[in-house]
């Protein structure tokens, strides 16, 4: 059972008690300039307070089942604004519309090379309500969702620079956009927005960093950032979401390493591959990572061509990370197993391709923002007609 442990999550009262409060009792000044964030991982912050922490292995719940999204490609992420009961998708545009601009139809492969995205709007049971396009972004590895009276505002990848799809690196025609500064801007309904337009705020958080994406901690008040920092480590970056909205990044309430999940003592490369990073989300001191590839994908494990994510089992993981260490919490047993962190979801196994992308925090009342759980995006169906499906877990174990 779970117990309501915050208060009220009105932004003044999250800002009171969570980053920017104990920004001050930390004799950190609070200014409007714009600063860069150190590069440096620094986990142990004695500003991430004790929370609450999902059960990985608490029972997967199906919320929405294979419901469509604007466009026809596979989902890349997803966020919630609760205040207002909507959800937010991202995919890469699909091929063959022609946009406000545009002289002629674009193909799949330059919308997915120029970084172009589409955002679709559900209601709570994945009915759409709205959409809007994004030009020059990036791939939508992640968005954040942060509600402003009636309007959310979202926070995504921009500027998208086109890279090697690491899905097929040694294939120089097969390309992808990752964005090289992270933006934020209204949710307009049917608006076509390009990267650098005056419709957004841009932000540079770690001068030279690129791959930028973004999550919103709804709980808490935060902005949780992933990046590619000036040595090509990727990192994790949590910031209080009232400073960042100023551009103010030269505190940042913790800072850890990604941590690789095949890593694990006993992992077994042979049966799971390397799992693809698919989403993350942070509430608290908790960071939560999505990784898995989907249904007969293929790798290269010592010279063997494998299939890594069987249909029926799959290789879908999600990971809990303290952010006060930088270290799995719980600590993965010795020898490994499935069960324990990384653990192993067989949510949504039945469907017909799945591909696990995203993660998102449910607040299912308002009013109890300690209550929260983690939803779990996957896409299915035949390519040029996929579909989306969350899935959920609600298990929650309290701080000692």
């Amino acid at each position: 059972m779970t117990h309501d442990r915050f208060p009220h999550p009105s932004r003044r009262s999250l800002l009171a008690w969570s980053g920017a409060g104990a920004l001050t009792a930390a004799g950190v000044t609070i200014g409007t300039g714009t600063a860069s964030a150190a590069t440096h991982p620094t986990p142990g912050s004695a500003l991430l307070v004790p929370s609450p922490r999902l059960d990985l292995n608490s029972a997967s719940e199906n919320w929405i089942r294979e419901k469509p999204t604007r466009d026809t490609t596979i989902i890349q992420s997803f966020g919630y604004d609760n205040a207002n009961g909507h959800i937010y998708l991202a995919q890469v545009t699909q091929g063959g519309l022609k946009l406000a601009g545009e002289s002629a139809p674009v193909s799949g492969v330059d919308r997915s090379r120029r970084g172009d995205l589409t955002i679709t709007k559900w209601d709570m049971s994945g009915n759409t309500l709205g959409y809007m396009y994004l030009r020059g972004f990036g791939h939508g590895m992640s968005i954040g969702v942060e509600p402003v009276g009636g309007k959310a505002y979202l926070w995504t990848e921009a500027d998208g620079q086109e890279v090697a799809d690491p899905v097929h690196p040694d294939d120089p025609t097969r390309t992808t956009s990752r964005g090289r500064r992270l933006a934020r801007f209204p949710f307009v309904n049917g608006q076509v927005l390009d990267s650098g337009s005056s419709g957004l705020t841009m932000y540079e958080p770690v001068p030279g960093a690129t791959t930028y994406t973004a999550s919103v901690d709804p709980v808490y008040g935060r902005l949780a950032i992933r990046f590619r920092d000036t040595d090509g480590v990727m990192i994790f970056q949590v910031h209080d979401l009232d400073l960042a909205r100023l551009g103010i990044w030269s505190q940042p309430l913790a800072s850890v390493r990604e941590l690789n999940i095949t890593t694990v003592e006993g992992w077994p490369l042979t049966t799971y591959g390397r799992p693809f990073l698919q989403g993350y989300a942070v509430v608290g001191q908790y960071l939560y990572m999505l990784h898995g590839n989907s249904y007969g994908s293929v790798q290269n494990i010592d010279g063997q061509d494998l299939v890594i994510s069987e249909p029926g089992v799959g290789n879908t993981f999600i990971t809990s990370v303290n952010l006060t260490t930088g270290a799995y919490d719980p600590a993965p047993p010795t020898p490994f197993k499935v069960t324990v962190n990384p653990a192993h979801t067989a949510a949504a196994y039945t469907l017909d391709y799945r591909e696990p992308e995203g993660l998102g925090v449910y607040i299912p009342d308002p009013a109890k923002p300690g209550v929260f759980r983690i939803g779990m995006g996957f896409a299915s169906g035949e390519a040029g007609s996929r579909v989306a499906s969350i899935y959920g877990k609600a298990g929650l174990v309290q701080p000692s």
